[in-house]
């Protein structure tokens, strides 16, 4: 207590409002318990967990990590809503605090990491996410633990601190490929800076690969072909269709080049994205995306024994000219910027409507983070906080790959905090961390 007295006042204001913030957090995910929000995807995502490893074309078309830890949850707390409440409150506080780690082993100062944790914390769109059984509330804290990894392997280098990189990444990509890029970023700018050895790299890729073979099997012996982070061709035809709703039709036949003889299923799903049904502009525009203007409808036939073969087809025939290609990457654009994030924006409560306001902050906020990050590199000063946030925002801003969600600009939220407080804080108050840098005094904080 002592010590704490003896902190500047931006110290004690700063602990105070992340006390404050995971207090909150606690508090929301027992006021709105996950258990009590099991529709749609959430339930989809309980489910798969559940019956895990099973759990047949849904559980083999996701990826695997986060099905592992509902089941372990499922397992271990009987389903009951205080304990699962109590699991996602959890993940809930930590996840900022992973944030700060990485900071703080990228150089930052006590003070200005504490703002990372800070911001990240009070974030309405990463706070109410907590509420439901979704991938992202085990992915941003698997990111966050994953940059921070990184930082510790640029900091100390070795064959250890780099394997725990690579192993974290690679967790945080099981859970959702959508930071595959970022992964891929940090892995190289790594080797890079620390000339990774052929030896370390080789350890690592066997134990990535490992890492991938339960999904790997598990998907060529439900989908009929190999698919380590989940079927990718889903999401990407229910863009290329144009389709309000897009219908499948899968048939799962027996696996005979494995030896594996799954229970054969004949399965009608329907699919619609939350974007077909908003107006990310509101209420300064009506505008939507063209297909939400209509209700309309497409049908895939999938058959298993033919491995990929039917989804490429079926994606080869909803065939988009040069101009429909580039009206959907419009779309996409609008979308990435402004959409709030699905579900929490939907459900009635104080939190969620902080989140659907709170939308507003995106646009401006990566536009002034970019501008920092050129103006970095305009005076040839590169660092892999700037470099990595830029990539991985073009990438996600720019892709035409698949319908864009609010929720898929999740995974860059926490990032766009730590780039803006890395560039304002100046080389000034960043340490050259060479060594083991966090200090013996240092609080729990």
């Amino acid at each position: 207590m002592n010590h704490f007295s003896k902190q500047p006042i931006q110290y004690k204001l700063l602990v105070l409002l992340i006390a404050a913030a995971s207090c909150v957090r606690v508090f929301v995910c027992f006021q709105h318990n996950p258990m009590d929000y099991l529709w749609s995807d959430p339930l989809r995502h309980w489910m798969n967990g559940v019956r895990f490893p099973r759990g047949g074309y849904t559980g083999a078309g996701d990826p695997i990590v986060y099905q592992v830890y509902v089941f372990v949850l499922h397992r271990l707390t009987g389903d009951n809503k205080l304990l699962v409440g109590l699991a996602s409150a959890v993940l809930s506080v930590l996840m900022p605090w992973t944030y700060y780690r990485a900071a703080r082993n990228f150089g930052v100062r006590k003070i200005p990491a504490l703002w990372v944790w800070a911001l990240i914390a009070w974030t309405p769109s990463l706070l109410t996410i907590y509420h439901y059984i979704m991938m992202e509330t085990l992915l941003l804290l698997l990111e966050g633990a994953a940059l921070w990894m990184s930082a510790r392997y640029l900091r100390k280098g070795g064959t250890e601190a780099f394997l725990v990189s690579v192993f974290a990444w690679t967790l945080a990509c099981l859970t959702k490929p959508t930071v595959v890029p970022l992964a891929g970023i940090c892995f190289l700018w790594g080797w890079w800076k620390k000339s990774t050895s052929l030896r370390d790299i080789a350890i690592a890729a066997a134990m990535a690969i490992i890492m991938l073979l339960p999904q790997a099997i598990r998907s060529k012996v439900e989908l009929g072909f190999f698919a380590p982070f989940g079927n990718p061709w889903l999401t990407k035809i229910m863009l290329r269709s144009g389709a309000t709703m897009t219908q499948f039709h899968f048939y799962t036949h027996s696996d005979e080049s494995l030896g594996f003889h799954p229970q054969s299923a004949d399965i009608e799903m329907e699919f619609r994205s939350p974007s077909c049904y908003i107006k990310p502009l509101s209420p300064l525009s009506s505008w939507a995306i063209r297909r939400a203007s209509v209700d309309s409808e497409a049908s895939v036939m999938i058959n298993s024994a033919h491995g990929e073969r039917d989804w490429k087809e079926a994606y080869a025939s909803f065939d988009n000219d040069r101009d429909e290609w580039l009206a959907q990457w419009r779309e996409n654009v609008v979308l990435f910027f402004f959409a709030a994030s699905w579900p929490e924006s939907v459900v009635p409560g104080w939190d969620g409507r902080m989140e659907y306001m709170g939308r507003w902050m995106w646009a401006p906020l990566i536009v002034l983070v970019l501008a920092f990050n050129v103006r970095e590199f305009a005076r040839r000063r590169f660092a892999l906080i700037p470099v990595a946030v830029t990539v991985f925002t073009l990438l996600l801003a720019c892709q035409n790959v698949v319908l864009t969600e609010g929720r898929y600009r999740k995974p860059l939220e926490p990032l766009l905090w730590l780039n803006l407080v890395w560039v304002m804080s100046g080389d000034g108050v960043r340490e050259k961390r060479i060594e083991d840098p966090i200090e013996a005094t240092e609080s729990a904080v």
